[in-house]
């Protein structure tokens, strides 16, 4: 069972990764292209981005470790 929320954990973290190239992107990226860039907006979704970024390495770094 620890094996099974190990992965859980890891593969949680990889979609966390995701969901942080979807903030960029959607968030960061988009509005410079349309010419609708934002300061303060882009620094809050980097924020974010932070802080996803570091919950997804956290996980994966416990589901993918081998020591007990």
């Amino acid at each position: 069972m620890k094996e099974g929320l190990k992965k859980a954990s890891e593969e949680i973290g990889k979609h966390f990764f995701n969901i942080g190239v979807a903030i960029i992107v959607f968030a960061i990226i988009q509005p410079i292209i349309k010419d609708e860039f934002n300061l303060k907006i882009s620094i809050a979704f980097g924020s974010v981005y932070l802080i996803i970024f570091l919950i997804a390495t956290f996980l994966i770094i416990v589901g993918g470790s081998k020591s007990e």
